[in-house]
């Protein structure tokens, strides 16, 4: 008789288990804690379509069950085109992959295998928070 394996929970799963939070807030929670601090306020203001490669970024991160395909979805969000304007990458105006990687950490538990890929020398000091503060 064989075993089937169980499946893997994903980082929306997890996350949303952990922390007490209904899934439909997850991507609005998850994208606030992890945009840099002084682009938090495009979440509640901004235009939909300014932070839509976050958004994407933060679903496709959602739906990862192991740490070893993190980093296909960070070069598939440093890769969208609109990452390269000068708003995104020179005044960050986005999601920190360092918070998000710190975040996936957190709550999956282990570390990403390959090199990082943003460093914490361009992060601002401190802790992303509490995931229901904010």
């Amino acid at each position: 008789m064989t075993q089937i394996e169980p499946a893997l929970d994903s980082f929306q799963e997890t996350f949303c288990a952990q922390y007490g939070i209904p899934p439909a807030r997850y991507a609005a929670i998850v994208l606030r804690l992890t945009l840099y601090p002084h682009a938090r306020w495009l979440a509640d203001l901004g235009p939909e379509r300014l932070l839509a490669p976050d958004r994407s970024f933060v679903a496709g991160v959602g739906r990862l069950t192991r740490w070893r395909d993190f980093a296909a979805e960070v070069r598939e969000f440093q890769g969208a085109p609109e990452n390269g304007r000068f708003w995104r990458r020179g005044l960050r105006l986005r999601v920190s992959v360092c918070r998000m990687r710190a975040l996936f950490s957190e709550v999956m538990g282990g570390s990403a295998s390959s090199p990082r890929v943003e460093t914490r020398s361009r992060e601002s000091a401190g802790d992303p928070g509490s995931p229901v503060a904010g």
